[in-house]
């Protein structure tokens, strides 16, 4: 039976009066929905979500409240944790793919440590990969039950990361036998001893933080491949993944995502439209960012200084016309349709930023301004995204200079 919690009905329970899978009434979103049956200090793990707004690779709080008597949270959904998607790779995960995590671990700590929180129990199944297949290259931290106020919680935060790449470096049986029996130093991969003598070396704060991400992204380089499309997902989600989409030729990419546009575009030309016309809204900016991900990840800049200085031509600058014109679409609906349209973009140009680092200059002011319009639109966390807001136009700025 449908029930609602404020603008969220429930669809299905996966334990009863404990998690269920619902969906926004107005956009249509699936979500998350949690109570105290399943998950204790639910007032906590709100509270740590709110003030993570902003961040990129957490999951997004909607709705905090009491329905019959419990307290119950609505979040985005996730993918499978990091846990199982190393044992669906059977326990393997080269070095490329180990490193491309470990960058996106770093920057998770960098921002949740910056705002005084600490984890305090990390572990793979700490860990999540993004809901949506452009989403899928990115590891989402979430469990926010126990938050750690001791005096080193930072450092013990850095060193369980330390643990966790190790762990999925060399695949042992299990997390469990694994901090049972930890392997001695020389047995540690050599990518990865730099990083833990950066820890032994000396004491590092969120502004310092930028120094393993320097060490791992210089040490991803150095290694022949990419694995993000292949690394991580499921397989048997063949059709719906990205490796699937790299597979076809780039002028039937091309072609899908001028079909794909235009066919929005005629969709959206009537004023009127109601809830089936925006699940089809939401579900072909999924497929259109999906493609331009795979595009982005295929393009292959020179380093010539004026190659960066992009023209309308350009990939980056073509995504960002496209999905202005989907965010001015937005405006002609609900103020929950513009807010999960803008908070979509967001999300999207944080996995760029991640994965496609050759265009940081451009990411980071794209995320500056959907961080602005956010911030306009969602009053309910104004000052969570005017702190990102200007925490990414910062980046942007930093990266302009360092460009010239």
């Amino acid at each position: 039976m449908e029930e609602d919690i404020g603008p969220f009905q429930i669809t299905h329970w996966l334990q009863p009066k404990a998690v269920a899978i619902g969906q926004h009434i107005e956009t249509r979103e699936k979500v998350l929905i949690r109570t105290e049956n399943a998950t204790p200090n639910l007032e906590q793990e709100a509270t740590i979500l709110r003030a993570l707004s902003g961040g990129i690779g957490f999951q997004t709080l909607y709705w905090f409240g009491e329905t019959h008597n419990q307290k119950t949270i609505i979040t985005n959904t996730v993918g499978m944790s990091l846990e199982d998607a190393f044992e669906k790779s059977n326990r393997f995960f080269d070095m490329s793919l180990v490193l491309e995590i470990a960058s996106q671990l770093i920057f998770r700590l960098e921002w949740m440590h910056s705002h005084n929180l600490f984890h305090g129990k990390l572990t793979p199944d700490s860990f999540s990969l993004g809901g949506s297949r452009w989403q899928t290259p990115q590891v989402v931290l979430n469990g926010f039950q126990n938050i750690d106020t001791s005096e080193n919680a930072a450092r013990k935060d850095l060193e369980a990361v330390a643990d966790i790449l190790v762990y999925l470096a060399i695949g042992p049986a299990s997390w469990e036998s694994f901090q049972a029996e930890k392997p001695d130093f020389v047995d540690i991969p050599s990518a990865l001893k730099g990083f833990i003598l950066i820890l032994s070396d000396q004491e590092i704060n969120p502004a310092d933080y930028l120094i393993p991400r320097a060490y791992f992204h210089a040490a991803r380089r150095s290694l022949a491949g990419r694995t993000i499309l292949g690394g991580l997902g499921d397989p048997q989600e063949r059709h719906s993944c990205l490796k699937y989409l790299a597979s076809k030729d780039t002028n039937e990419l091309f072609d899908t995502l001028g079909s794909k546009l235009v066919a929005v575009g005629s969709a959206f030309g009537d004023l009127t439209w109601g809830g089936d016309e925006t699940k089809y809204l939401f579900e072909s900016l999924d497929e259109i960012m999906a493609i331009y991900l795979v595009l982005l990840l295929r393009d292959k800049p020179t380093p010539k200084r004026r190659t960066y200085l992009m023209g309308a031509y350009h990939l980056p600058n073509r995504l960002w016309r496209d999905f202005r014109w989907y965010l001015c679409t937005g405006k002609r609906g609900a103020a929950s349709i513009q807010i999960l349209l803008n908070l979509t973009v967001y999300k999207y140009m944080g996995v760029l930023l991640e994965v496609i680092p050759s265009y940081n200059r451009y990411w980071a002011k794209f995320l500056s301004e959907t961080a602005y319009f956010q911030m306009k639109i969602d009053s309910d966390s104004y000052q969570f995204w005017r702190n990102a807001w200007i925490y990414w136009k910062h980046c942007s700025n930093f990266l302009s200079k360092t460009s010239m």
